[in-house]
């Protein structure tokens, strides 16, 4: 009896009901409910919860009010967690990191006006198939965007203007068969691209407009090298040393690059920056044209090509960003395009090896030219090929 007293009169623990683990995490409280059979946002959480995991929960849907009263909240893991509802009330000021990855979110809610101080969010792996042009909005101080392995075939133009400072973008292994001209806009700090595993098959003229741009995953998509393609052939010449094969496990500064992963599917699995343009259109005779610049009259005729529809990606078991960024494999294609363009000016071919050989990351400069370039004397047929390649 006096033992049972005695065990009454001790101090309680400040969370009797909470079923998760509790830690401090330099100045930060951590709240680790992750793999409970939670299907509810448990009581009794500390109310200086910074760091808070309720991934692989059956949660089902998740509301921002239910952690309205956590105002030290920095981070939120939500990973997989069944979710095919997000719902944004009240307002989170301090929460920096929201990862929803690995659900079945079929919409991406407007988060700027309750997350004013996210930095990072990763929407990975759920079941977008298209974004609004304000989904970003409010989102000013966003660094990095993660919204690999989804159903993305098209993004609109005016995406990432709310966010100028965004450094690292993941668009891997989605369905995209074109990229707005302009979506990198306004972005000068971004330096990671992720594009591995999609139905691209070309680039708008001056996409990437100055940007450096020190890590570019392009690999794993349908290039078609014809004659729009040329815009992104002396991108990759001049970029040779920012383009990687994406390797899983490995950190991007520790991998190597490797230009030659960006292949033709309709040139003999040619690598695209050795594509010549064969048949194209000429520079024409003494004009001072970039990579940026090239085609601005003649391939502008070209019609614009879009993907091929039997493309299609995997998912692997880890999470980019937060987690792991992995590519899928390609394909292949018609191969007639080694054949096109009989009659090609010979000043046309070294002009394009001379741009290489040079190098530089001098984007969007004018290069001074070995000579004047003459016109292209390719026959009509050479021509028709060149554009019947889509």
């Amino acid at each position: 009896m006096p033992l049972l007293l005695l065990l009454l009169l001790l101090p309680r623990p400040s969370h009797p009901q909470l079923v998760c683990e509790v830690s401090q995490v330099t100045s930060q409280v951590e709240v680790n409910c992750d793999n409970r059979g939670l299907k509810a946002l448990p009581p009794g959480l500390p109310e200086d919860t910074a760091i808070l995991h309720l991934g692989e929960n059956p949660l089902g849907t998740f509301s921002t009010a239910s952690v309205g009263s956590l105002a030290q909240l920095a981070q939120l893991h939500l990973r997989q967690s069944q979710l095919t509802s997000l719902q944004i009330a009240g307002s989170l000021p301090r929460l920096e990191t929201l990862d929803l990855s690995y659900n079945k979110l079929k919409s991406l809610p407007a988060l700027g006006r309750a997350l004013p101080a996210l930095t990072t969010l990763d929407v990975s792996y759920n079941e977008l198939t298209s974004l609004s042009p304000g989904a970003l909005d409010g989102l000013s101080g966003l660094h990095e965007l993660y919204l690999r392995g989804n159903k993305l075939k098209t993004l609109p133009p005016g995406l990432l203007a709310p966010v100028p400072q965004l450094r690292k973008l993941n668009l891997a292994d989605n369905k995209l068969n074109e990229l707005p001209q302009g979506l990198l806009d306004g972005v000068g700090e971004l330096d990671t691209l992720y594009l591995q595993g999609n139905w691209l098959r070309t680039v708008p003229k001056g996409f990437f407009g100055d940007h450096l741009l020190p890590f570019a995953f392009l690999h794993n998509n349908p290039w078609s090298c014809d004659c729009e393609i040329l815009y992104f052939t002396r991108w990759l010449q001049d970029n040779e040393n920012n383009v990687y094969l994406w390797k899983e496990g490995v950190d991007v500064k520790a991998m190597t690059p490797n230009v030659d992963s960006v292949r033709c599917v309709n040139v003999a699995n040619t690598p695209v920056h050795t594509y010549q343009g064969k048949g194209c259109p000429s520079l024409g005779d003494g004009d001072d044209l970039d990579y940026d610049d090239y085609g601005e009259e003649e391939v502008g005729k070209v019609t614009a090509t879009r993907a091929l529809p039997s493309v299609s990606g995997h998912r692997p078991a880890h999470s980019p960003g937060l987690g792991d960024v992995h590519g899928h494999g390609g394909g292949s294609g018609d191969q007639a395009a080694d054949h096109a363009g009989a009659e090609v000016a010979q000043d046309v071919v070294g002009e394009v090896a001379w741009g290489r050989s040079s190098g530089g990351s001098q984007r969007g400069a004018s290069r001074a030219r070995p000579g004047p370039s003459a016109l292209l004397r390719g026959s009509p047929e050479s021509s028709k090929n060149c554009l019947d390649w889509e």
